[in-house]
């Protein structure tokens, strides 16, 4: 891995470096492997795998196309893998698995989905985050609202996911702890006047110490209590 990423903060490198790892997992490194990333940036997957030909598609016109992930413009196996980084809990419930489902048509060796994962405990501190930029800033996140709003998928939600793809072998994996990740989103947020060097100091503070080379990656089969993030790679079947 390329060590000035880990100086990106954690939370961004390990989304992207576990589907990274994920990826290469699944297609090794040929270089004639393509990867749609959906609801992904211009540039940002494609740091973590220089190898493949990346494509990115969004709705906000950050990707190199605009369009949404619940109809991809692309026919049938256009992409030896499509990708979803941190994107489907900003969709409603109801159009989840319509979304993993074109994600998976596109898709012809395999589909990766990350997103934080709902647990009771980590839904309950994400509304209590929300409650407290809403006071600081009075108007939600614009990222931390729709968790709220949507909610983050449950276990439950993510069982339906995977019985959603039944020709498909389905792998799960858990990583990072949203009681640190959360604290430190907390102390982002500045109550009114709280400015000045104490202030600047306490911010690059918390963005060294947030880098992803001071916290190692621990990648599991199960969820712990403080599991942030879940990711399932679904494996199509091969064609004879």
């Amino acid at each position: 891995m390329n060590w000035p990423l880990r100086w990106l903060p954690y939370d961004l490198y390990e989304r992207h470096a576990v589907v990274s790892r994920l990826l290469r997992r699944a297609l090794g490194d040929d270089r004639a492997v393509t990867v749609l990333d959906v609801g992904g940036r211009v540039g940002l997957l494609s740091r973590f795998l220089p190898a493949y030909r990346v494509t990115s598609i969004n709705t906000d016109g950050t990707g190199h196309l605009l369009g949404s992930g619940l109809a991809l413009p692309f026919p049938d196996d256009s992409f030896a893998a499509v990708v979803s980084v941190d994107t489907l809990e900003h969709l409603p419930p109801a159009r989840r698995v319509p979304f993993l489902r074109e994600g998976a048509r596109v898709a012809r060796r395999c589909l990766i989905v990350a997103a934080p994962f709902g647990s009771e405990q980590h839904r309950a501190y994400e509304r209590h985050l929300d409650d407290l930029y809403r006071s600081a800033y009075g108007h939600p996140h614009p990222y931390l609202g729709e968790h709220v709003r949507y909610g983050l998928p449950t276990p439950d939600e993510i069982a339906n996911f995977i019985r959603a793809l039944p020709d498909a072998r389905v792998e799960q994996f858990f990583a990072g702890d949203y009681r640190w990740q959360g604290r430190r989103f907390a102390r982002s947020i500045a109550p009114g006047g709280r400015r000045g060097l104490f202030r600047r100091l306490s911010d690059a503070g918390d963005r060294l110490t947030g880098a992803a080379l001071f916290h190692p990656i621990r990648l599991r089969h199960e969820p712990t209590a403080a599991t942030n993030r879940f990711y399932l790679l679904v494996s199509k079947p091969t064609r004879g």
